[in-house]
Formats: C-alpha cells, structure tokens, sequence
C-alpha cells in the first residue's frame, strides 16, 4: 500500500512538472544510467563564467554537473543534441583536476587532445564540448552556458536529480 502511495505522488508530481514545464516552453529530458535517474531541465538564458555558474547553481541547493563515465557523457550528449549549444561549464577546476566542484574525486577523464593545456597559464576551468564530448580547459571569465545538478542516494546506489538543469 505505501508504495503505491508513494508511485502516485510520483506520478502526479512528473505530471504537475510537465504541465508546468510546457506552459513555460522548458524542454526536458529524463532518462536513466545504472543506478542513477536523471531530469535535464533546458532554458535558453545568457552564459555565465565559471564562478558565476557554480554560484546560480548552488544558489538554488545544486552544484555544476559531474561527469563520472562514458554513459553519463552520451546522455548529457545525447540530451543537448540539436540544441544549438556547443559546450558547457562541467564542475571540473584546476587543482590540479582531481576534484569536481561539489568536492567529489573525478576518476573518470575525457580531455581533448593536447588538453589540459593552461594555455597562458589561465585555464583553470573545464568545459564539455557536445561535438566531441571531450573536455578542455578554458579561461574561467569566459561566458559559457552550463548545467546544474544536485546529489541524493536512493536505494539503488546514486541518484542524480537534476532539479534545474539550465543552459546559460
């Protein structure tokens, strides 16, 4: 009986999402990798640097996005594929890469060629390109667009709900 309970509130919260979200002209995209389920919420807005990104994300309780395997990097491909954006701000920052910024260790790497770089000794942020699904670093006062995330655990292992995934 509780979980049934608990399927119906489910139920009627994507269903109050999606009325909202289409009223507001969000797309969105839910899928789900292994564990983990994922809601990508995408809004045209301005871009923002890297400190000014980790700043909205984590004024609204999330955190620039983690890219932790080969899947994660497909659906994040996948999702923005078509929208027009060539990359976006990850949580990835110079210290020496080792951390994202929600201070989780980073294992898995997809840099460019020739990347890590700090070209002029500035680059200190990471950036995830949608053609190659690479990553590169890159000034951190540059205007990118981004993706925002935050972390629950669920039975499953590792949940990530991606509250407002906006692209600025």
């Amino acid at each position: 009986m509780t979980t049934q309970i608990v399927l119906i509130f489910i139920f009627v919260g994507l269903h109050l999402l999606l009325i909202h979200l289409q009223a507001k002209k969000i797309s969105f995209q839910y899928f789900t990798a292994s564990s983990s389920s994922y809601i990508l919420v995408m809004e045209m807005m301005e871009s923002r640097s890297w400190s000014a990104a980790q700043s909205y994300c984590r004024t609204y309780h999330t955190d620039l996005t983690s890219i932790r395997s080969k899947e994660e990097k497909s659906n994040i491909t996948l999702t923005l594929n078509g929208s027009g954006v060539q990359y976006v701000w990850i949580g990835l920052y110079r210290d020496p890469w080792a951390f994202w910024s929600d201070n989780t260790t980073s294992t898995f790497t997809n840099w460019e060629p020739a990347e890590p770089n700090n070209l002029n000794l500035v680059e200190y942020c990471a950036s995830f390109h949608l053609l190659s699904g690479k990553w590169s670093d890159g000034m951190c006062s540059s205007r990118v667009r981004f993706f925002c995330f935050t972390v629950g655990w669920g039975r499953g292992g590792r949940i990530i709900n991606i509250i407002r995934a906006f692209l600025f």
